[in-house]
């Protein structure tokens, strides 16, 4: 009996012990309430960042036509999924502070099972965050056999590419080829297509890479592309020897390298290739036929063809100004205009063949009919990076300071006019299309003609890495004259203490080093009055210089990727009409924007760290036309607080921007949408993406399509709020009806459907079928 009781008393004690635990640990989750849900938040925030950077990554492998690993989609897939769970409880999280700010006592239930749940998940985001790296990110895809989009076949070009094609198939011991020739004359095209018939031969090499840019940057990505496995790196445009352990290639001995140079003597003297090609000029035949298909049919008319053809002889044959001359005189239907290129192509005869080549696509950029045209074509030149990419977003921001656009009532006529004027570049081959949606690219000689052109025409300053530039011109000529600024360079001289240059009208400044410290004078800008466009980015700012009060006359400031203290001066740039804050790193936007009454765009795009804008200060920009929030501030305040009671900014504040027509904007909870938000006050918009429901994780999609993406919990929500109205023109449209047991069915009109293009269905139902339009649809 003794030994029964102390087994009885042991159990007691045993579920005494646990009893006191497990209700410690129930007490305990109200207690740390707080400490729990910040944690999660806190680890979610890193993981946002890890999987932006690997979704970047695997941008530029699908951009490089490489199919990506499934370890890597499974990681995409899973944190997509945790993300959604995390936000779910963050957001519930919101809903308990604002019943609390409302005077509502909290819930300790729901407190407590969030508690739980931000504890339980915080262990799991930790462990994803953990798998971030991986030594491959994806392999290379076997192609088509389809020629590069640029190639033409031409004898001489094909000779030569199959003669570096034989080399890297039947000589194992060179490992270093080389392709020099002038300018312009094909070299990027010609390793194009090698790396397009290396890609396909599968029993010669598991990965080609092609680098543009030859910079230490680049060393991780390659040497985890390169390693163990068979690979081709081709090094294009090598204007000096390149340290090759600084882009990953030291001591690798399981792949070939392919380089380009304008000179023989870098390839063999600098970079000791093992075998050189020359890349000559085209023959008179084959500039005749690349000249034909630029410049149309035009050139067989009998009274054009005895001119036309002389005039292509006088390019030379550099295939790059074939294309430009030719381009210039396409369908010109007079003998005038071709005897008149003709006449000022001789005139060039006596010039050296590089400054013959520079006057010639001068001649192209003067046949430009249009002002705004060429006033464009120089902005290409002065934004272009060091890739001489040209970011479009980046161009009509700065067009609208300068003024470009003449006789435009709206931002929407503004952009539908920047890109009919780039068209028309394209068109002549000023400008060539880039991979990466919303990026031109300019061919070197023809950056160098902009560049020069707006040196000597606009008294441009433009310095990028690359260029030597150690200190300020203090010439007081220059100063006087000087009407734009470029610099973009990762070691920017010390600035001086007040910029004179009185006739400055642009001044841009990008480290390329997001968190550079450069310390801006605080007179800096005592002398430039007549600055209408400031870029300051990839900088870290403490505050703003004072002298920025002197900027009467700025129309655009961008502030982009750069980290942010106080800004608070900007509310003396009244008359401010674009400011850009894109993925800079600040917690509050500014009281004082507030002030900014004249302002057309404000963009916030992927101010991941914003989390406060103040009551009041979006509803006093009346004039404001553009909005863009994606990826950024998303903590909106519901209806019914009132403004003392308020800290942040609420839904409702839209209704006053009755000029509004361009919005991306995430709002997670779509209780807190006001009534008629989209149908009455907003009911502008002609450009928007718009995500409702905390499911939902802002992405990189095509910025050209009208996307909604809907998680609401009955269809009343989508009419009370108006965004029915904005079917009829969505592109793209994203459903998702389902919160757990609760599966709600979607009643639409298939007349709101008129012109879908995609459509995705997540966890809904319809009761309707939608018009035959839609190019897509994909049910998940």
């Amino acid at each position: 009996m003794a030994f029964l009781i102390d087994i009885g008393t042991g159990l007691v004690g045993k579920l005494v012990d646990y009893t006191v635990l497990s209700v410690g640990r129930q007490v305990g989750y109200l207690i740390y309430y707080n400490r729990n849900v910040k944690s999660l938040e806190d680890q979610l925030n890193d993981l946002v960042a890890a999987n932006r950077s690997v979704e970047q990554r695997v941008g530029e492998e699908e951009r490089n036509v490489r199919e990506v690993e499934i370890p890597v989609n499974k990681w995409l897939t899973d944190v997509k999924k945790i993300t959604e769970e995390a936000n779910k409880i963050l957001n519930e999280e919101q809903k308990e502070k604002m019943k609390c700010l409302c005077g509502l006592f909290p819930n300790l239930v729901v407190r407590h099972q969030l508690s739980r749940k931000s504890t339980k998940l915080v262990s799991d985001v930790a462990e994803l965050y953990g798998k971030k790296d991986f030594s491959t990110y994806a392999h290379a895809i076997i192609p088509q056999d389809v020629p590069s989009k640029d190639y033409d076949a031409f004898s001489s070009r094909t000779v030569v590419v199959n003669q570096i094609m034989d080399e890297l198939r039947n000589s194992p011991n060179i490992n270093m080829i080389g392709v020099y020739g002038f300018g312009g004359v094909g070299k990027t095209t010609l390793v194009k297509e090698v790396s397009r018939q290396a890609t396909g031969d599968k029993t010669l090499f598991d990965d080609v890479a092609m680098i543009l840019d030859t910079v230490a940057g680049r060393a991780r990505l390659l040497s985890s592309r390169i390693k163990d496995q068979k690979t081709l790196v081709i090094l294009d445009d090598v204007w000096d020897g390149i340290d090759l352990e600084a882009v990953g290639l030291s001591g690798v001995t399981t792949c070939k390298v392919l380089l380009t140079s304008r000179t023989r003597e870098v390839l063999s003297g600098k970079m000791h290739t093992q075998k050189e090609f020359a890349l000559d000029l085209l023959g008179e035949k084959e500039s005749w036929s690349l000249f034909k298909k630029k410049a149309g049919d035009v050139v067989e008319d009998p009274s054009i063809k005895a001119v036309a053809t002389k005039v292509a002889k006088k390019c030379g044959g550099l295939p790059v100004l074939v294309v430009s001359v030719a381009s210039a005189l396409k369908n010109r239907s007079t003998l005038h205009a071709w005897k008149d290129a003709l006449t000022r192509l001789k005139r060039l005869d006596k010039e050296e063949f590089t400054e013959k080549t520079y006057l010639a696509l001068e001649w192209s950029y003067s046949q430009l009919n249009d002002e705004e045209l060429k006033q464009l074509f120089l902005l290409c030149g002065l934004s272009a990076t060091y890739l001489k990419n040209v970011c479009i977003l980046d161009l009509f921001k700065y067009g609208l300071g300068l003024g470009l656009f003449k006789n435009l009532n709206t931002l929407g006529e503004a952009w539908d006019a920047i890109n009919s004027l780039l068209e028309k570049l394209k068109d002549s081959s000023l400008l060539l299309d880039d991979e990466d949606i919303g990026w031109l690219k300019m061919h070197d000689l023809v950056h160098d003609v902009a560049r020069r052109i707006s040196s000597r025409d606009q008294h441009l300053l433009k310095v990028f890495d690359g260029d030597e530039f150690k200190e300020w011109p203090d010439n007081k000529d220059f100063c006087d004259k000087c009407t734009m600024i470029s610099l973009r360079k990762s070691n920017i001289p010390k600035l001086p203490e007040v910029l004179q240059c009185k006739e400055l009208k642009l001044f841009l400044l990008d480290s390329g080093v997001k968190g550079y410290s450069l310390e801006i004078p605080c007179n800096l800008f005592k002398e430039t009055e007549k600055l209408s466009v400031l870029d300051l980015s990839s900088l870290s700012i403490p505050s703003l210089p004072p002298s920025v009060q002197f900027l009467i006359n700025l129309k655009t400031l961008c502030l982009d990727r750069c980290t942010l203290g106080d800004i608070a001066l900007i509310g003396h740039l009244r008359n401010l009409e674009v400011l850009s804050f894109l993925r800079s790193e600040f917690k509050e936007l500014p009281k004082e924007v507030g002030q900014l009454t004249h302002l057309r765009s404000l963009d916030l795009t992927g101010c991941t760290q914003l989390e406060i804008i103040a009551p009041g200060v979006i509803s006093n920009l009346k004039r404001l036309e553009e909005l863009w929030m994606g990826g950024s501030f998303n903590r909106w305040e519901a209806e019914g607080v009132t403004n003392s009671e308020r800290s942040n900014a609420s839904l409702s504040e839209l209704k006053h921007l009755s000029n509004l027509s361009a919005l991306h904007v995430h709002v997670l909870d779509a209780n807190i949408l006001p009534s008629n938000l989209f149908s009455n006050a907003l009911k502008r918009l002609e450009r928007y993406r718009i995500y409702i429901g905390a499911a939902w994780n802002w992405d990189d999609a095509d910025a050209n399509l009208n996307t909604l993406k809907i998680k609401l919990t009955t269809t009343n929500e989508l009419y009370q709020s108006g965004l029915n109205t904005l079917l009829k023109r969505t592109d793209e449209l994203h459903l998702n009806g389902m919160d757990t047991g609760n599966n709600t069915a979607y009643q639409l009109d298939g007349e709101e459907f008129q012109q879908l293009k995609h459509l995705h269905v997540h966890n809904a139902e319809f009761r309707h079928i939608i018009n035959g339009k839609v190019r897509s649809l994909v049910s998940v």
